[in-house]
């Protein structure tokens, strides 16, 4: 499913060994492949993983279309600034996705306020509105309105949406969403990067377009490829991957945690009294042994 957005020209390399980032298999760079261009970036693929599938590339025929991309891509910002303080930071902007302007803080006061962009909580430095209930993120303030992603490396489109569907977490969200040729992505898959590390596997974890099997997390068939291991079978899909490490539930006053290991044979959700399988991701509390479903805690 990605667009890769590299130039089709084959660049010669110093021989070291490098792996494929669709396959993560060694690159034998001396019988050619494709690569990034851009100094310092390592991104490299094998030829054959690269055509096997036309809706992961794009073919560029001039280089001025290059520049171009590259050009809009750093020519892209979604704020006007409008006042700053002495150290040069913006204290007072403009934002596309607001009518009002947005003013910089440090301190929140309500401890239960959330990014109107990612719609994670807000414990760091932020932009806020003064004329109603807006709050942004110094970094989701300051998000590129066109970029390249690595799902597809053609241009992504910042949006704000209040209420829609992401193709890739498969959840309804609020917020920020890149469009990427039609997918929409929210904010919080968008900053996945293609090469991870996840507290519920032992190994690096890379993005396989090909991957349709279950994920370890939820048990569900991943549909769009999956992040797997290189080491062994673990795969996980981008909504258990952007699953929040803790969460609030009435069944119990302590915070339930995200789980990712059972020892018990038989297990039961907490909340809807329904077995639960022990081989996937549950939210727990080690206090009052809680345990309950992903879907149960999180509606």
């Amino acid at each position: 499913m990605l667009t890769a957005f590299f130039t089709t020209i084959f660049f010669k390399h110093e021989l070291t060994k490098q792996d494929c980032k669709i396959c993560f298999k060694e690159v034998r760079l001396e019988r050619g492949s494709y690569s990034c261009r851009k100094p310092g970036c390592n991104y490299v693929v094998h030829v054959n993983c690269l055509l096997e599938n036309e809706r992961l590339y794009e073919v560029i025929e001039e280089e001025k279309q290059c520049k171009e991309l590259e050009e809009k891509s750093m020519q892209s910002s979604i704020i006007r600034v409008i006042e700053v303080n002495e150290a040069g930071e913006a204290t007072k902007i403009e934002h596309f996705s607001h009518q009002h302007c947005l003013v910089l803080a440090d301190k929140m006061e309500e401890i239960d306020r959330k990014c109107d962009g990612c719609m994670l909580p807000i414990s760091n430095i932020f932009y806020y509105c003064s004329e109603c209930p807006f709050f942004l993120h110094k970094t989701c303030a300051e998000l590129p309105r066109f970029k390249q992603h690595w799902f597809r490396q053609s241009n992504a489109t910042l949006n704000f949406n209040s209420f829609k569907y992401c193709g890739f977490c498969y959840r309804y969200c609020s917020g920020f969403f890149y469009y990427i040729r039609g997918w929409a992505m929210c904010l919080r898959c968008a900053k996945v990067a293609d090469i991870i590390e996840c507290e519920g596997h032992q190994h690096f974890l890379f993005f396989d377009f090909k991957r349709k099997k279950e994920c370890n997390g939820c048990g569900k068939k991943c549909r769009n490829g999956a992040f797997r291991c290189g080491s062994c079978i673990f795969a996980l899909d981008l909504g258990c991957l952007t699953l929040p490490h803790s969460a609030l539930h009435k069944i119990d006053e302590h915070k339930l945690k995200l789980t990712y290991h059972d020892d018990k044979e038989q297990s039961y959700c907490d909340i809807c009294e329904e077995y639960r399988d022990p081989s996937l991701w549950y939210y727990s509390c080690s206090i009052y042994d809680t345990s309950a479903h992903i879907e149960c805690v999180l509606g």
